[in-house]
């Protein structure tokens, strides 16, 4: 009996070295895995949404007026013809699809923030996840700056995954602060709001002057952004850059509530390490997405490129899976080279 027991220490042995082994191969879940975490570990994405953007006024403002925004579209993967949420295109309901990956309407499985104004008896369903619920439970950084205060409902709502959260009205604060954030803390996901078209959209009306000179400001705004990425080689390699809008903003009229093409009509773009210079988001992805022409399809059938792509496509580019109750961009087919 006491030859038996080195025998089966020395089985127990092989055994379990055959086991790490066998769950080490590529294509088993450990090596599935360990390439997720590596992937986690040198990727950062950067979230920019300009309120009330019309991809007219880039075309009339050109690339000598806009030209960070002009950058980012020749060196990436872009359209200039996404869309909105089917239901509306108005502030909160849209940036809450963004982070959400989900429609409006909660009948329809939407996150069901229908409203546009800051309401604290107001919140987001406690079961809807979001960009920042998935990256803070893979343990990557995450933090969001906006313009206006009624994007606390975020705040409220995932509060455990949102790790610096900063309202600030004044973009003369806030722009800094992110730039600032971005340069030293290097967060895995970062969100930044920026709000002067609709300002001045709602002010003066779209495409005015005032508009335009807004749509300029806040291109130099996105390049104060660029320059801090730009400085820092290891950020440049490492980050993505998403800029998309929540709506457009027709000329001449002071609301955007209407569903008519300049309204629903926004830009997508996609810029960094992952994408591909030069190229239409729609030619790279003619199996899954189809371009809506003027069009305002509703979620049946072929769907174009939406704002609400932003969190999962964020996501797919950290090397995460998609937000488990998200509607849109799910399957993470929205490919950028």
């Amino acid at each position: 009996m006491r030859r038996l027991f080195p025998l089966v220490s020395i089985g127990i042995f092989v055994v379990v070295v055959l086991v790490v082994a066998f769950t080490a191969l590529p294509g088993r879940d450990g090596g599935d895995r360990a390439e997720r975490e590596a992937a986690q570990a040198d990727r950062k994405v950067l979230a920019i949404s300009i309120d009330g953007l019309n991809p007219d006024a880039l075309a009339k403002l050109g690339p000598a007026k806009t030209p960070n925004i002009h950058r980012l579209i020749d060196e990436g993967a872009s359209t200039l013809n996404a869309r909105t949420a089917y239901e509306k295109n108005i502030t909160l309901p849209n940036h809450t699809g963004m982070v959400t990956g989900d429609p409006i309407a909660a009948d329809d499985g939407g996150h069901g923030v229908t409203w546009n104004v800051g309401d604290p008896a107001k919140s987001i369903a406690s079961d809807e996840d979001s960009v920042f619920t998935v990256a803070h439970e893979a343990g990557l950084s995450t933090g969001v700056f906006v313009t206006k205060q009624k994007f606390e409902v975020w705040q409220r709502a995932w509060e455990d995954d949102i790790d610096l959260f900063v309202p600030i009205d004044d973009h003369d604060e806030l722009v800094p602060a992110a730039a600032e954030d971005l340069a030293d803390e290097q967060r895995d996901l970062t969100f930044v709001h920026l709000s002067l078209p609709d300002v001045a959209g709602h002010r003066s009306g779209g495409m005015s002057p005032e508009y335009l000179e807004a749509v300029e400001e806040s291109d130099r705004q996105v390049g104060e952004l660029l320059e801090v990425i730009d400085a820092d080689a290891g950020l440049k390699k490492e980050l993505d850059v998403i800029l998309t809008a929540d709506h457009g903003f027709k000329p001449g009229i002071t609301n955007h509530s209407e569903k008519v093409y300049e309204n629903y009509r926004i830009p997508f773009v996609v810029w960094g390490p992952d994408a591909e210079p030069g190229a239409d988001l729609y030619e790279l992805n003619s199996d899954d997405y189809r371009d809506p022409g003027k069009g305002r399809p509703d979620y049946e059938g072929p769907q174009p490129v939406r704002n609400a792509d932003l969190g999962n496509l964020a996501l797919d580019l950290l090397g995460l899976g998609p937000i488990e109750t998200s509607d849109i961009g799910k399957d993470q087919t929205l490919d950028v080279n």
